[in-house]
């Protein structure tokens, strides 16, 4: 197996057990997602790839070779934290420049991150966002054969992690560099990742491509963390209307219904009492209690005016919605 093998892999911290018997494989050029909530155990998994903890079973492998006993330093991984850890003393091309062969030209790397033109700035006078390009052209100068990241955009504002995301990808695929990403936010790793991996109390739950992780979801909790915010029965009355709406028969199987899986203003296949208004980038989201199905948020057209206990018509949006096999 070429690129990066993970068979079995325990991490523990003393009687805690953080890492439980993971396997894993990133393929060179790809990059994965480790998508969980904090404790779950992502960055353990990562700092015992680079070699910063030690494996209490298992094993990690780079081309088929065990990297165990291979000093940090040793391993050809290039590491990035949030806070980019760069040496306030060294201008931007200093930074950049110290993961370089000496004499080697930091420009293409800066223009590659955004940031060409910026070689003599001090560190001091960039914004948070500006030093995360600066940390990731730095990790990216030694052409790491692979990149390990950690929460890189996590201390940013949301609008600016956003486009970083994607540049971060851009970056990533332009270089060929093969990487791990971890993240809380599903959105990032949605961005960022070829396959995500979603991980709870130190196991993996489900590694897939993002777009077959959200359509197909392999487990109630995964499509929880996901954002799934109701679950019904698909041979429930309540169900009925949605079963018809994304072509389902009845079964023992579970429909999970995201945010947005009910719309309101179209044409209507269900009714719901309204909760709550709330207006989110440009669009109203009607907390509504559906008979059968509780209460949740239904998507409705910019500048919709309800009140609690208005009774509306809702349509449905299949494509917020999941099977799960149970």
């Amino acid at each position: 197996m070429n690129g990066l093998s993970l068979q079995g892999v325990v991490v523990r911290y003393g009687p805690t057990t953080a890492v439980d018997g993971v396997s894993l494989t990133v393929a060179p050029g790809s990059v994965v997602a480790l998508l969980g909530p904090s404790g779950c155990g992502k960055s353990s998994l990562l700092r015992a790839v680079a070699g910063l903890e030690p494996l209490a079973a298992g094993t990690v492998e780079w081309d088929g070779v065990s990297v165990a006993g291979v000093p940090v330093h040793r391993r050809g991984f290039g590491l990035m934290f949030q806070d980019g850890q760069l040496f306030a003393h060294r201008s931007v091309g200093g930074n950049v420049a110290y993961g370089l062969p000496r004499g080697s030209s930091v420009a293409p790397l800066l223009e590659l991150v955004g940031l060409g033109g910026y070689e003599d700035r001090a560190v001091a006078t960039l914004s948070g966002g500006e030093r995360q390009r600066v940390a990731l052209a730095r990790a990216l100068a030694p052409a790491p054969r692979l990149l390990l990241l950690d929460e890189p955009l996590s201390a940013l504002d949301r609008a600016l992690r956003e486009r970083l995301a994607v540049d971060l990808r851009a970056a990533l695929v332009a270089t060929g560099t093969t990487a791990v990403f971890v993240t809380h936010d599903q959105d990032e790793a949605f961005s960022v990742a070829d396959r995500v991996a979603v991980m709870s109390a130190g196991t993996l739950l489900q590694v897939d491509a993002p777009a077959d992780l959200w359509s197909r979801p392999a487990s109630r909790e995964v499509a929880s963390f996901l954002g799934y915010e109701a679950f019904v029965p698909l041979d429930s009355p309540a169900a009925a209307p949605l079963r018809e709406a994304i072509g389902a028969p009845p079964s023992s199987a579970t429909l999970a219904l995201a945010e947005g899986a009910f719309v309101v203003g179209r044409s209507g296949v269900a009714k719901g009492t309204v909760r709550g208004v709330s207006s989110r980038r440009g669009r109203s989201e009607v907390r509504v209690e559906v008979d059968g199905i509780g209460v949740v948020t239904a998507l409705g057209p910019v500048g919709g005016r309800w009140s609690a206990g208005d009774v509306v018509e809702l349509g449905v949006e299949p494509d917020a919605m999941a099977v799960l096999d149970d």
